[in-house]
Parts: structure tokens; C-alpha cells; sequence
């Protein structure tokens, strides 16, 4: 991997972090599906494509991917940019402060950076491979926890739940159980902040079934940098395709793994 400039990116990150926080305190709440749809695409498609200027000025030799994307990020050879400028995008429309940026770079289908800016509260979480993983310059880690039990953890629903009934049934069993062990379990909107607060040791813990590698892969790599483990509910390397995600410290890993097999059994019963 070439060289990058970490303040440039982490500046770029900030200077178009504060035109969308302008932008969300300035927006009507939209209520109406078309209105929501017509506001994401104008907010967020603009701040992706001032971001994908400034870092093809600076590398023009990265490609950059999104969503929308035909060739998948996965499939790339070399390096590109995956970008979500707006990671809770429902909360962001509906006047809710918790979203976030997330800047990931790939490297043959593997993230090797990855910034996660909350705008709101001004925190910039950012990890390189091999390098440790920071909140606004300082080196950060995972709690000390050896066990989820009496922690509080985190997950979201599976992507685009309505079309994977089967992942909506593992998610409401993992749910139940680790709701019975835990203290608390929320879901807190933003994919990539609640990854970036278990790297912090905010949160013990984060799950979710369903593929979702454009908002995970690079916030999974802030918490393994961060001294967490991350990998499949099977246990399994976790990478960008992977169909279900688990990120926590190890202790709290290695239970949570446990108790959600234990559900998975439960919910193909």
C-alpha cells in the first residue's frame, strides 16, 4: 500500500462533516417516503462526491466504489475507497443525532484504513493495519471485560430484513438470548459508530446477521486494531462478504459467540 496522508484525509473528513452537520440542522424532519429519498440523495450525494474530488486529486491511482456500484469492492484487485457519508441515514433524516462518516480503504477486497467521523459530537475514530486504532489522536482500546454477561452490547437489524426472512429469524433469537445474559442491548442506529464504540470500550459488544461489508469491513478492522476479535457467528474470518458479524473484546467474544450459536440452533429448530 502506498502511502497515505492521514491528516488530509481526517481534515477532508472534518471540513465536509461540517457542511452535512449545517445540512442536518437545517432539515425539515421528512416524514413522507419520496421526501426522505429526494433529501438522502441530495445531501449524501453531494457530500460523496466532494470527498471522491479531494482524494482522486490527491490519489489518483485508488479507485473508489459505493453502493451503487456494478463491480463489487470485494472483487477489486489493488486498492479503492469504499465511502458512506451519511452511515444512519434514517436518523439523519429524522432530526436523531446519531449518524456518522465512515472512510475505508481496501486493499485486494481487505480494509488496511479506516476513519469513522461522529459529526455530532466531534470525535474522529480512525485505525491503519498494524498501527493501532485512535479517538481524535489517542490511542484506544477495547474494555476489559472477560465475558458479555452484565455488559452492554449492541446490534442491528440484517440489511434489507424483509428479504431474508431466515436472517430476521436468527436475529430475534440471538436478540432474547443475549438480552436474558446481558444488562442492556440497544440499537443505536449508525453501523459504523457502534463498531467504533466497542473499539473504544464503550459498548462490550456488537452483532448482526446479513451481509453488510460497505458499513462493517472498515469499522471492523477499528476493532481489531483496537485489541477486539471480529468474525462470523460460526466463528469464521470475517471479511467484507461475510454473511453475519461479531465484534468484541476476546473474552466477551469468545461467550458471545456461544450464546448465539446456542440461539441459531434454537431459531432452526
Amino acid at each position: 500500500m502506498r502511502q497515505i496522508d492521514l491528516d488530509v484525509i481526517l481534515s477532508l473528513l472534518r471540513s465536509v462533516g461540517e457542511e452535512l452537520r449545517d445540512a442536518f440542522r437545517a432539515l425539515q424532519a421528512a416524514a413522507e417516503p419520496e421526501q426522505m429519498m429526494e433529501a438522502f440523495q441530495r445531501i449524501d450525494g453531494g457530500a460523496a462526491q466532494a470527498i471522491r474530488q479531494e482524494l482522486g486529486a490527491f490519489y489518483p491511482h485508488i479507485a473508489w466504489r459505493d453502493e451503487r456500484d456494478e463491480d463489487d469492492p470485494r472483487m477489486v484487485d489493488g486498492e479503492c475507497w469504499i465511502c458512506d457519508p451519511i452511515d444512519g441515514a434514517l436518523q439523519f433524516l429524522r432530526g436523531i443525532p446519531f449518524w456518522a462518516m465512515s472512510l475505508t480503504l481496501l486493499r485486494d477486497g481487505e480494509p488496511v484504513f479506516c476513519a469513522v467521523f461522529d459529526v455530532m459530537n466531534g470525535e474522529v475514530f480512525h485505525a491503519v493495519e498494524g498501527r493501532g486504532a485512535f479517538l481524535n489522536g489517542r490511542r484506544m482500546g477495547v474494555s476489559g471485560g472477560g465475558s458479555h454477561r452484565h455488559g452492554v452490547l449492541a446490534t442491528n437489524h440484517p440489511p434489507f430484513a424483509s428479504a431474508q426472512p431466515r436472517m430476521l429469524a436468527l436475529a430475534a433469537s440471538a436478540l432474547s438470548a443475549v438480552q436474558a445474559e446481558a444488562t442492556a442491548v440497544r440499537n443505536l442506529g449508525s453501523v459504523a459508530l457502534q463498531l467504533a464504540y466497542v473499539a473504544g470500550g464503550r459498548l462490550d459488544g456488537f452483532w448482526q446477521y446479513g451481509e453488510d461489508g460497505f458499513n462493517c469491513a472498515g469499522a471492523a478492522l477499528l476493532v481489531r486494531e483496537a485489541g477486539g476479535r471480529t468474525s462470523t457467528v460460526e466463528g469464521l474470518a470475517y471479511h467484507p462478504h461475510s454473511g453475519s458479524l461479531v465484534a468484541a473484546p476476546p473474552g466477551a467474544h469468545a461467550s458471545l459467540l456461544l450464546t448465539l450459536n446456542g440461539s441459531s440452533c434454537l431459531a432452526a429448530a
